[in-house]
């Protein structure tokens, strides 16, 4: 069996032994244990925490190993928490009123206008925080919301999709096909708060710079954005030192105005993909540091 077979097994397992424990523990013994394990998991030598160490190294050169060595051990404890939450909403750990409870927002005023326009919008975001919370929480709130997703491949048969629908968030799972940009359309259509995640390397993106490295990323959300005329609407959630979420809504990424040499589509990339390496550098501890970013870099 290949390393890579063996690793996930191990992350099969791992969701598996999460899925149970949610059911038994309680919310701040999990949240213990998630603190727990990160501290082994930092100390151990293992594939996925030398990508996060190596990504870390790209992102924050200035820093010391044990600089970087703290913001993965800290990441990796937040990504278990996040496992966790969502295994309390699967297990009925969690109700609803519990998700409007650990949440707390700020910027809504950037979704609440769009009831003026009679628009849909695309919810701009990246691996940052607990995510299917941010969702959760919007839908619960009323509004209307859908979600790109990927279904992980260590987890139940769709695992996050039924979570969402739970919910009544309207789960589009990802297709490299013309059906998910029909889905997509046909979402925004129905005025719905779509969100897409634009921080992972992507065979067929557009190259744009990312921590000073050109990096594939994207290119849906500006193209849908100029041909639907669709605000693009950034948002993120973090967790505080409490493990309360904060989530934050700004204000629209503008379509700028570009010459006849440029792309327009690649200068709109580059002003999204500008924000998440903001949120990245100001929220390090928040970041999905274990996903290959920069593995198709150019030189």
């Amino acid at each position: 069996m290949t390393g890579k077979k063996i690793a996930g097994k191990a992350s099969f397992h791992l969701v598996r032994f999460l899925l149970f424990l949610s059911r038994f523990l309680p919310v701040k013994a999990s949240y213990a244990t998630c603190n727990f394990f990160a501290s082994i998991g930092s100390s151990l030598n293992w594939n996925r925490k030398q990508v996060a160490l190596a990504n870390l190294e790209i992102a924050f050169p200035e820093k010391t190993d044990q600089e970087r060595l703290a913001i993965f051990k800290a990441s990796l404890a937040k990504l278990l928490k996040n496992y966790f939450e969502v295994c309390f909403l699967t297990s009925g750990k969690w109700s609803a009123s519990d998700v409007l409870e650990a949440v707390t927002a700020s910027g809504l005023e950037h979704l609440d206008g769009l009831k003026d326009t009679g628009k849909g919008a695309l919810l701009y975001s990246g691996h940052i925080g607990n995510f299917p919370l941010m969702v959760i929480w919007l839908a619960l709130k009323g509004y209307p919301v859908a979600v790109v997703y990927k279904e992980a491949k260590n987890f139940p048969d769709d695992f996050f999709g039924s979570i969402m629908s739970r919910f009544s968030v309207t789960p589009l799972k990802y297709k490299s096909d013309p059906s998910l940009t029909a889905a997509i359309i046909r979402s925004l259509k129905q005025k719905k708060i779509v969100l897409i995640q634009n921080d992972q390397s992507h065979p067929h993106g557009v190259y744009v710079n990312f921590f000073n490295k050109s990096v594939p990323s994207l290119a849906g959300p500006a193209l849908l954005s100029r041909r639907l005329g669709v605000p693009v609407i950034p948002a993120y959630i973090i967790r505080d030192s409490d493990d309360h979420h904060h989530l934050t809504i700004s204000p629209e990424i503008p379509i700028k105005d570009v010459s006849e040499d440029e792309d327009p589509v690649i200068v709109d990339t580059q002003e999204q993909i500008d924000w998440i390496a903001g949120i990245v550098k100001t929220h390090p501890t928040e970041w999905l540091w274990l996903h290959k970013r920069w593995k198709r870099a150019r030189s």
